[in-house]
């Protein structure tokens, strides 16, 4: 049933294709386009997939990061926007790390599979960082109100990253 809907997603973005349409934006379904440049079920989807994600993640902090550090002028609904996208994907690429896919080339240490509670642990503070930040976001007429939200899942991907990516 997955591979065939999967065959059909794949078969509706290369349809749009050749009639000139176009498919969605990379930012917004990351995981389902990478799932679909590589195998269903393949280790290298679920690597491409929550590498999609990751890079998501980048740009809708370094949005709402180029505000918080005054870099650019605080916009409100632009930083509530970025901060629903990456609550809206905050839990997606966590399913990706399997235990396939520790076979394949990525940013991802060992300790990812060897100290999988305490990666889950990790994955679970930055979901929570991030819906914090999404509520602070959602009410915040300025940059102070969402200061120390945004500074927490800074400190959770850190944390995360420490421990578990590559340098």
């Amino acid at each position: 049933m997955k591979k065939s809907l999967l065959s059909a997603g794949v078969l509706s973005v290369l349809l749009l294709a050749a009639c000139g349409g176009q498919a969605e934006k990379p930012s917004e379904k990351p995981a389902e386009q990478a799932a679909a440049a590589a195998p269903a079920g393949s280790a290298k989807a679920d690597v491409e997939a929550r590498e999609q994600l990751m890079k998501a993640f980048k740009e809708d902090f370094g949005v709402m990061g180029k505000m918080v550090k005054g870099e650019t002028a605080y916009d409100a609904a632009a930083f509530k926007a970025a901060a629903e996208k990456l609550n809206a994907n905050a839990d997606k690429p966590w399913a990706h790390y399997t235990e396939a896919s520790a076979q394949e080339e990525s940013e991802a240490k060992p300790e990812v599979w060897s100290k999988a509670a305490e990666f889950q642990q990790e994955a679970e503070k930055f979901v929570a960082a991030v819906a914090a930040l999404n509520t602070a976001a959602a009410t915040a007429e300025n940059v102070d109100a969402v200061k120390a939200a945004f500074g927490q899942v800074g400190q959770s991907c850190k944390a995360c990253h420490d421990s578990f990516r590559k340098d």
